[in-house]
């Protein structure tokens, strides 16, 4: 299980399956291409705290090459679908992608991608997650409404 440290109060959990796919599409050849989705999971009621019970995968129609991701709108589509079968209960939760390197650090690309979601996008809460996963170590990132972003601690059990 992978646990994040909120910012303010409570922790982000990845389910063991989420935390799985995630790990699956790890750069580790040279010909592997960046990967990406978005997270999905609950709001846990009267608690602080968020679960990651899945994410999405690589699309056809994504865009994918060793050091870009872009993301289709076929995401979002899943993200509609999961919260209506679930009865409005699973919600957008963030992004993730992977980076070709052991330990990832976000480019100017990443960042700006993140405060447009942060900005523009229609989520619950006050904030959003943003994971990059490299070759060696998995990264988050939380922003809030303001646009603000800034590192978490990771914690995988």
């Amino acid at each position: 299980m992978m646990i994040v440290h909120r910012t303010n109060v409570g922790v982000l959990k990845f389910d063991d399956s989420a935390l799985q796919v995630l790990e699956s599409y790890r750069q580790l050849q040279p010909t592997s291409k960046e990967a990406g989705g978005i997270l999905l999971g609950r709001h846990l009621e009267n608690e602080k705290d968020l679960i990651v019970d899945e994410v999405t995968v690589p699309q056809p129609e994504d865009r994918r090459s060793r050091f870009n991701f872009f993301r289709s709108f076929a995401h979002q589509n899943i993200a509609r679908q999961r919260w209506v079968d679930a009865q409005k209960t699973c919600a957008y939760i963030g992004l993730w992608h992977t980076h070709p390197e052991p330990d990832p650090t976000p480019s100017a690309t990443d960042v700006r991608d993140w405060k447009r979601a942060l900005l523009k996008h229609s989520y619950h809460g006050d904030n959003l997650y943003f994971v990059i996963v490299g070759q060696r170590v998995i990264k988050v990132w939380e922003g809030d409404r303001s646009g603000a972003i800034a590192a978490c601690e990771v914690v995988v059990r």
